[in-house]
């Protein structure tokens, strides 16, 4: 009988004690024998420690907050898995057998990585505002598929990755400071000739709550989305571009941007932008519902212009060691 490949269910945390628990809950209760589960606390102030040694899961504290890309490092090389699991803690991995079906992608041996479909699950706390600032930080975006296909990107939240592969393009890269390193990563991989996959079958629960309690934290997130843009089109210029998915969720942003400058010179323009504004807000509250409207028509031109003046800023760090 063949051995099982060994297994590494990476999750970093920071202050993720309402996370914490229900995400190792659902890697402990896997199938899978062949396994390691390690967390990587990223110096939290809360109790997500106490929650994780409560579970025997083994610990790795960081004494400073490194962030997301070097705790995901840390366990990486950390961790004597063949394939590298990268786990948020506010995920959750739905089916007992979830491992076991996203091992079964692998039998290609150019298969870099495979991620699994998600869903969404909203905090009943979240405010309205909490809902249209995640709708603007695309966690309403969807990748579900039928069937299993090939993948441009992987977006990080619950991704299986070859460890082989990641140690040939020298992991994460520890440049990007919150934003940035899944698209950075899954690019070098594909630059490679290497192959991404979604597997239908596997379902990934990701529990959307606020973590940006503020107005000005949620302007904040926006110039982080926006800087890393210009050091990523540097890099993987033809590989973005080529990116339906990406191009789609990103040139529009652009165009508005331009938009929103011109009208200041042409009245006729700035009626096309209120035209455009009522429509994103339409849409927008056939999902979130019809009192989202005015908040959505108020944040959309804001929210572009704070995401573009990020890139603008991105412009002149391209070349700093931590972007």
């Amino acid at each position: 009988m063949k051995k099982l490949p060994k297994v590494s269910v990476i999750i970093p945390a920071y202050n993720e004690e309402e996370n914490i628990g229900r995400c190792l809950k659902s890697a402990l209760r896997q199938d899978y024998k062949n396994l390691e589960i390690i967390v990587i606390d990223d110096s939290s102030s809360d109790r997500t420690s106490e929650i994780v040694k409560s579970l025997k899961v083994k610990i790795i504290k960081n004494k400073k907050n490194l962030g997301l890309a070097k705790s995901l490092n840390k366990g990486i090389k950390s961790s004597n898995g063949d394939i590298v699991i990268t786990l948020h803690a506010d995920c959750e991995l739905v089916e007992k057998k979830w491992i076991s079906k996203i091992i079964k992608s692998f039998k290609d041996p150019l298969v870099a990585g495979v991620t699994g479909n998600p869903i969404f699950y909203l905090d009943k706390r979240l405010s309205l505002f909490d809902k249209v600032n995640l709708y603007f930080a695309g966690a309403y975006a969807s990748i579900k598929s039928n069937k299993t296909a090939n993948r441009d990107l992987l977006n990080n939240k619950c991704d299986a990755y070859r460890k082989e592969f990641l140690k040939e393009v020298k992991y994460f890269s520890e440049r990007f400071k919150t934003s940035g390193e899944d698209i950075d990563l899954t690019s070098k991989l594909r630059k490679r000739g290497y192959k991404l996959l979604i597997n239908p079958n596997c379902h990934v629960k990701i529990r959307l709550s606020s973590h940006q309690s503020s107005f000005i934290k949620s302007l904040k997130k926006r110039v982080t989305y926006g800087r890393v843009i210009p050091y990523l089109l540097l890099h993987h210029f033809i590989g973005l571009i080529r990116n339906r998915t990406w191009v789609i969720r990103t040139l529009p942003y652009l165009g508005y941007f331009l938009l929103l400058i011109l009208s200041i010179f042409n009245p006729w323009v700035l009626l096309l932008v209120f035209l455009i504004n009522f429509i994103i807000s339409v849409k927008i509250s056939k999902i979130l519902g019809i009192r989202a409207f005015l908040l959505t028509f108020l944040l959309t031109p804001i929210y572009t212009i704070v995401w573009n003046l990020g890139i603008i800023y991105g412009i002149f760090i391209i070349n700093e060691k931590r972007i």
